[in-house]
C-alpha cells in the first residue's frame, strides 16, 4: 500500500510539473518569466522601459515612460528573423508598417501591445526559441521653458544596421520550460470578473458588444463588463481564469470581485481562493460600458482601464488586492480584470 501511494504520490507530482512546463512563459534574466528593457529617447536618454511577459496566449509588451516624458505613439515587432522586418532597402526599419501599432495615445504614460503567441508560431510543449525584438515609441517630454522636446525611442539592444539610423533590436527567449517547482503549482492566466446581464439587450461578454451595429463583434477577446450597477450597489461576482470565448465551463473560479458603490465612490476589492495568487490586477468604472482609449475608441486592453496595479503595487503571493475609485455618478460599469498565477 506504501509502495502504492508513493507511485501515486510521484505521478501527482509529475503532472503538476508537466502541467506548470506546458505553458509558455519568456525566459528573462535571473529567471525571471519578465524581461525588461531601457527605453531610449534619443540614442542615449533614459526615458522609461519596455517589458515583455506571456499572459495566457499572447506575448505583452508594455511600454512605460518616466523623468517626465510620455508617448505619443508605439509600434512592435516581433520576429525570428530581421529579413521578416518592414524595412527600407538600406536595411532601416519602416515602424509606421509595423504589425501592432496603439495610435494616437498622447500623453499616455504606460501602453500595453499584445502579440499572439499564435502569431509567433509559439506553442507548448516544444522547443525554446529565440526572437528579435522592435520596440518603436514616439516621445514628448514638456521643458522647464515651456518648449516640448520630441524624440524617437527604441528598446536597448544592438543597432540594426551599421550604415543606416541608430534603431535597436532587443533580443527575447521564449520557453515551455517555466520552471519544475513554482511556489504554486500551475501558471499565470489572464482572469475576469464575469457577469450575466438579467436584461437581454445588455450584453456582457466582449466578443457579444456590438457597439457600431454591424452584427459583428467589435472586439476578439473574452471578457466581461459588470452592469450597469445604480448607486447604493453592493454585490459580489464570481472570477474566472481562463474563460476562452466567454465559456465558464472551459475556465478556472479563482476568486471573487465585491462592488461596493455609493456616495459617488466605488470600492473594487478581488479575493482569490486558495491556492491562486494575484500577479497584476486593472480595474474600469465608468458610466459607459466600455472604457475609451485616447483615441475615444472603446477598449477591453487592461493596460487602459484606468486602475492599474501590476506587480510593484503588489505583495507576493497575494491573495487579495482594492481599488478604489472616486467622482462617480448614476449607474457605472465595472470591468475587473488580473493575472491570476497557480492555474493548474
Amino acid at each position: 500500500m506504501k509502495q502504492y501511494l508513493s507511485y501515486l504520490a510521484t505521478a501527482v507530482f509529475l503532472f503538476a510539473t508537466a502541467a506548470f512546463a506546458s505553458a509558455a512563459c519568456v525566459q528573462g534574466d535571473n529567471g525571471s518569466t519578465t524581461q525588461s528593457y531601457t527605453l531610449f529617447a534619443g540614442q542615449t536618454i533614459n526615458s522609461g522601459n519596455v517589458s515583455a511577459t506571456v499572459v495566457g496566449d499572447n506575448l505583452e509588451v508594455t511600454y512605460t515612460t518616466t523623468n517626465g516624458w510620455t508617448l505619443n505613439e508605439v509600434h512592435l515587432w516581433v520576429g525570428a528573423d530581421v529579413a521578416d522586418m518592414p524595412s527600407t532597402r538600406k536595411g532601416n526599419p519602416i515602424p509606421g508598417k509595423f504589425p501592432y501599432v496603439s495610435g494616437d495615445i498622447a500623453p499616455a504614460t504606460t501602453y500595453t501591445l499584445m502579440v499572439p503567441l499564435s502569431d509567433l508560431d509559439f506553442a507548448c510543449p516544444g522547443d525554446d526559441k529565440s526572437y528579435l525584438v522592435g520596440a518603436h515609441a514616439s516621445l514628448s517630454k514638456t521643458l522647464d521653458d515651456g518648449s516640448v522636446q520630441s524624440e524617437t525611442g527604441w528598446s536597448d539592444g544592438g543597432k540594426i544596421s551599421e550604415r543606416g539610423n541608430w534603431a535597436t533590436l532587443s533580443s527575447l527567449n521564449l520557453t515551455c520550460d517555466c520552471g519544475s517547482s513554482p511556489p504554486v503549482a500551475g501558471t499565470c492566466e489572464t482572469a475576469f470578473a464575469y457577469y450575466s446581464s438579467a436584461d437581454s439587450n445588455v450584453d456582457s461578454c466582449f466578443l457579444d458588444i456590438d457597439e457600431d451595429n454591424d452584427s459583428v463583434g467589435d472586439f476578439n477577446r473574452w471578457g466581461w463588463t459588470v452592469g450597469p450597477l445604480d448607486e447604493n450597489t453592493n454585490t459580489t461576482h464570481d472570477v474566472y481564469a481562463g474563460a476562452g470565448k466567454c465559456d465558464t465551463g472551459k475556465g478556472t473560479l479563482v476568486g471573487t470581485l465585491h462592488v461596493d458603490y455609493s456616495n459617488g465612490v466605488a470600492t473594487v476589492t478581488f479575493t482569490n481562493n486558495t491556492p491562486y495568487t494575484l500577479d497584476e490586477t486593472h480595474v474600469y468604472v465608468g458610466n459607459e460600458i466600455l472604457p475609451r482609449d485616447v483615441n475615444g475608441n472603446y477598449t477591453v486592453a487592461p493596460g487602459q482601464y484606468g486602475s492599474v496595479h501590476d506587480g510593484s503595487d503588489l505583495a507576493e503571493n497575494a491573495t487579495g488586492d482594492v481599488h478604489v475609485v472616486t467622482g462617480l455618478s448614476g449607474a457605472v460599469y465595472v470591468v475587473a480584470h488580473s493575472v491570476t498565477c497557480g492555474i493548474e
